[in-house]
């Protein structure tokens, strides 16, 4: 009795369908007298009811890859989920982590495994999105958003919903929530001088074609290396700076090997957290809805930690002894946008960049 007592609504109406015939053939049983030939029949029908409706009770099964360590706001918040499912549906729904790119190196290796079933949700990074659906790469495009503020409100915005929406019509993937990630700054061995010049720079960048394409009309030399390799990388001078979101720098230590940390801030980085859309349309419309929110607001924890980290940071990394270089972003803000306007050089069309901009009104 204590068992059923912690049943879910749905669960212990699942049990009382199954249990009222059973206990019906019982009583028929225990009532006549029957030849053993008939009640055979009846014991065979208790065993058919016992195994037939085991889907009833078989969890569905949500498997979440990412590259992210087990320390970030990313993964610590996805436990949250994890928790909050289970306390509202029971066995029903299972939301199982598979962290620092178990199932995959990079964001589109882990969605790779959509088609498989290996995974059917992701955190996505919006740069990753170019190759799937070019619009919404914008999100992480450079020199897009003018601070936080901006970036929050146009994750508000309905232009940034019509995107999404775009997103699950031409690709199949649906995207539950928005994780912030943070400003991404370059971090390198000596502060960038008076002319922020990055002519020439080594630079590791992550392999997602508008970073490399960023640095290329900024001067600099991106060379693209996996995540977990970076650190090494600039050990050995194989680069000689990489960029990354404060979070990211302090969690991979990489203010070890580049001690500078210049507040470049030239992308305002994100994530989507996603979901095979075919695997969640098999979902009940109201367990639906009610998982939708707890992914929603998953990104909205997600977005907080990192915010309130990256403020706090700037000052632990000081007494750390590491240097912080504010930079005049708006040299290089002036080289982009011309890129930005142009239709050419970016996969994005320039009036979605206009309409982000236009969202700094409402701020």
């Amino acid at each position: 009795m204590k068992a059923t007592s912690r049943l879910s609504g749905g669960e212990a109406h699942d049990l009382n369908n199954l249990l009222s015939p059973i206990l019906g053939y019982l009583i028929i049983i225990n009532s006549v007298k029957r030849s053993s030939k008939m009640i055979f029949r009846y014991c065979f029908l208790i065993l058919i009811l016992f195994l037939v409706p085991g889907q009833l009770f078989a969890a569905t099964v949500f498997k979440f890859g990412h590259i992210l360590k087990k320390t970030t706001a990313h993964h610590q918040n996805l436990v949250w989920a994890q928790q909050t499912i289970e306390e509202k549906f029971g066995t029903r729904y299972i939301l199982e982590i598979y962290p620092e790119g178990s199932l995959g190196k990079t964001d589109l290796q882990v969605i790779e495994g959509f088609k498989t079933g290996t995974t059917n949700m992701a955190y996505l990074t919006c740069g990753h999105l170019i190759d799937l659906y070019a619009p919404l790469a914008i999100s992480s495009g450079p020199f897009v958003f003018k601070n936080f503020d901006h970036w929050k409100t146009f994750g508000e915005s309905d232009l940034f919903a019509e995107l999404v929406a775009g997103l699950r019509q031409q690709t199949g993937i649906n995207a539950l929530g928005l994780a912030y990630y943070g400003e991404r700054h370059v971090t390198t061995k000596t502060p960038l001088g008076q002319s922020l010049s990055l002519e020439g720079l080594l630079i590791r960048v992550p392999s997602i074609p508008v970073s490399l394409q960023t640095f290329r009309l900024l001067g600099a030399k991106p060379v693209p290396i996996p995540f977990h390799e970076v650190y090494q990388a600039l050990q050995d001078g194989v680069v000689q700076a990489q960029e990354n979101p404060l979070p990211a720098i302090k969690a991979m230590r990489f203010y070890e090997v580049t001690p500078v940390i210049n507040l470049t801030a030239h992308i305002t980085d994100a994530q989507l957290i996603v979901v095979k859309d075919e695997f969640w349309q098999t979902i009940p419309a109201d367990d639906r809805a009610q998982l939708a929110e707890i992914f929603k607001i998953t990104g909205e924890r997600v977005t907080a930690d990192v915010r309130a980290a990256e403020i706090q940071l700037q000052e632990e990394f000081k007494q750390m002894g590491v240097t912080i270089n504010p930079v005049d972003r708006s040299r290089y803000i002036d080289t982009i946008q011309v890129y930005h306007l142009d239709d050419n050089t970016f996969p994005w069309k320039s009036d979605v960049y206009r309409k982000i901009q236009q969202l700094r009104k409402l701020q």
